[in-house]
C-alpha cells in the first residue's frame, strides 16, 4: 500500500523543515503539497519544493489565498483506493526516528477499526490533556480536552512552556516519558494537525466523506465519526509535534523554539521575520504585573530519571 502524505501548504519558513522529516523518508511514494499559500514567495518556494524531488506534487484550486475555508475541498484529490493518506499541517516540526513506517504499520494493521487515525500530537489540545493524565511528563497548570481548550489553545503560554521540555526529551533520549496508552477520540472535535485516512475508505463513503461548508477539521473529527458510529484513534507510542495555532504563533515565533526544532533535525535555520515584541506602557511601568491575555502559567517538566528507569525504557 502507498503512503501519500498531503499538506495544506505552506509557509516557507515551516515547510523548509517538514520536508526534511517527509522526504528523507523512502516509505514515501508522494507528497501532496495543496497549494493554499498566502503570498507568491511561499508559493515560489513551493514551487522549488516540487522541483527538488519527484515525489512532490502540487495540488491546485481556484481562490485557495491562505484562509482555511477552502481546505476541504483539496479532500478530493484523496481519491486512490491503494493508499494509506497521511495529512501534516504544513508547520508540523518534527517526526520521530521511524515515524512513517511505523505509522503505515500500524494504521494498516488496525484498518476497519477507526475512520482515521491521529500520532500523539505535541501542541494539539485533546493530546495534551493525553499527556497531562496518562504520560509521565509532570504538567501544572489548567488543561482541558477541548480541541479548542482556552487555556492550551487559546493562549502561547502552553506551548511556550511545553515545546523546550519536549525538545530536551528528544536530545536527552526521553522521548518514551511522552507516550500514552492509545486512545479513540468520539464524539469531540480533534484538532486534525496529523491524521491518517484509508483512500479505500473515502470511495466507499463517497460524497458523504468530503466536508461540507468551511470546517473540515469539525466534519472530518467529530461530525462524520458520529454518523458512521466510527472513532479516531490516537496511537500513543508515535509522537509528531505541530508548532502552533493561530491564537500562539506570533508570540511563539519571537522565541527561539522554532529554530530550536530545526537545531534538533541537524539543520540551520531559515532566515525569517520575526514578530515584533510591543508593550503597553502601563506593562513597562508595571512589570512586574503578567502581560494582559498572556495566559495561564505553566510549570512542565520531565520526571526523574529514577522514575523513568523504575517505570520502563524511555525509548
Amino acid at each position: 500500500m502507498k503512503l501519500i502524505v498531503v499538506t495544506p501548504a505552506g509557509r516557507e519558513k515551516y515547510l523548509r523543515l517538514l520536508s526534511h522529516h517527509v522526504l528523507k523518508s523512502p516509505e514515501v511514494h508522494e507528497w501532496h503539497l495543496w497549494d493554499n499559500c498566502r503570498n507568491e514567495a511561499d508559493r515560489a518556494y513551493l514551487r522549488r519544493l516540487a522541483a527538488s524531488d519527484p515525489r512532490c506534487k502540487i495540488k491546485t484550486l481556484p481562490n485557495a489565498n491562505g484562509t482555511i475555508d477552502v481546505i476541504g475541498r483539496f479532500f478530493r484529490f484523496c481519491d486512490d483506493a491503494d493508499a494509506l493518506y497521511l495529512r501534516l499541517d504544513d508547520d508540523v516540526v518534527f517526526l520521530e526516528e521511524g515515524f512513517l513506517p511505523r505509522f503505515k504499520a500500524r494504521a494498516m494493521a488496525e484498518k476497519g477499526a477507526a475512520l482515521w487515525y491521529a500520532p500523539l500530537i505535541i501542541n494539539n489540545a485533546v493530546c495534551n490533556s493525553l499527556i497531562k493524565n496518562l504520560s509521565r511528563v509532570l504538567i501544572e497548570g489548567p488543561l482541558t480536552c477541548q480541541a479548542m481548550c482556552p487555556f492550551s489553545w487559546a493562549h502561547a503560554s502552553f506551548p511556550e512552556a511545553l515545546h523546550p521540555v519536549f525538545i530536551e526529551a528528544v536530545r536527552t533520549n526521553r522521548l518514551g516519558d511522552f507516550r500514552v496508552p492509545d486512545r479513540d477520540v468520539r464524539l469531540g472535535r480533534f484538532s486534525i494537525n496529523a491524521i491518517g485516512f484509508f483512500g479505500s475508505d473515502v470511495l466507499e463513503i463517497g460524497e458523504p466523506f468530503y466536508p461540507p461548508g468551511n470546517d473540515e477539521e469539525e466534519w472530518l473529527s467529530a461530525t462524520l465519526p458520529a454518523k458512521l458510529d466510527r472513532p479516531g484513534r490516537v496511537f500513543g507510542d508515535l509522537v509528531a509535534a505541530h508548532f502552533s495555532f493561530y491564537p500562539q504563533e506570533q508570540r511563539l515565533l519571537q522565541t527561539s523554539i522554532l529554530d530550536d526544532y530545526y537545531a534538533l533535525a541537524g539543520l540551520p535555520a531559515p532566515l525569517y521575520e520575526k514578530p515584533v515584541v510591543r508593550t503597553r506602557l502601563k506593562d513597562r511601568l508595571r512589570p512586574w504585573r503578567k502581560p494582559r491575555n498572556r495566559g495561564p502559567d505553566y510549570r512542565i517538566s520531565l520526571p526523574p530519571a529514577a522514575v523513568t528507569e523504575v517505570t520502563g525504557r524511555s525509548l
